[in-house]
């Protein structure tokens, strides 16, 4: 998958001149956490988060009077508290390395240019309903396989034949490197296969079945 598969296009933006008080309005009425900046040219030029929103509002302690609080932030302008330069990302990037530059940069979001344009911007939320949907398997009833196996060539082909040998197809794979450079963990989802002779199919090969149960068994309750 790339940025563009999920990215929000046509974002909402502000211009630099917009006040802090427009801006958190804003946010608030289109439900968002981050907007980009323009110019007057239209060009990117910054993002503000509701971080530097909550940041720059006046402290409930603060004497000052209504009247003078309102004033003050009318005079703050989206130039003077949004991130610049801001780190942008294209179109056609791969998915998985735009969310490695929001984990090592610890952001939160990533506007989107092409052609020196705003095109969009994805969000950590964006990701994460990415993730979800590589991974789920959607609403068909399985099975979750979490297999621990040595890297080396052929092992997803041998994966494959015999959850296939065994009534089943996989509908999601997965894969972790162990620290030890010699294994990997293998999440694997799948439909139609009977549990038991996968696990005894994959005892024959000396592949480790670490996990196996249904999808969606997980409760979620609520506590007080």
């Amino acid at each position: 998958m790339f940025v563009q598969d999920v990215m929000t296009r046509n974002p909402v933006t502000v211009t630099v001149d917009a006040t802090l008080p427009e801006i958190a309005r804003l946010m608030h009425d289109k439900k968002i956490r981050r907007v980009p900046v323009l110019d007057h040219q239209g060009k990117l030029v910054g993002i503000i988060s509701d971080r530097d929103v909550r940041e720059n509002m006046p402290s409930p302690a603060t004497t000052l009077s209504k009247w003078e609080i309102n004033t003050l932030l009318d005079k703050l302008k989206a130039d003077e508290i949004m991130t610049s330069p801001v780190i942008v990302t294209m179109p056609d990037c791969p998915l998985e390395e735009a969310a490695r530059v929001l984990v090592e940069k610890k952001i939160g979001a990533l506007p989107v240019v092409q052609g020196g344009e705003l095109v969009g911007i994805i969000t950590e939320t964006d990701f994460f309903r990415a993730f979800v949907d590589m991974l789920s398997g959607g609403d068909v009833p399985g099975l979750r396989f979490v297999l621990r196996v040595e890297r080396h060539k052929g092992i997803l082909s041998t994966l494959a034949r015999i959850i296939n040998e065994n009534g089943g197809g996989i509908i999601a794979i997965a894969t972790e490197n162990e620290a030890d450079g010699k294994h990997k963990k293998v999440l694997v989802k799948e439909e139609g296969a009977d549990a038991a002779s996968v696990r005894q199919a994959l005892a024959e090969v000396d592949i480790e079945v670490l996990d196996v149960r249904e999808r969606r068994t997980c409760a979620f309750p609520t506590v007080p």
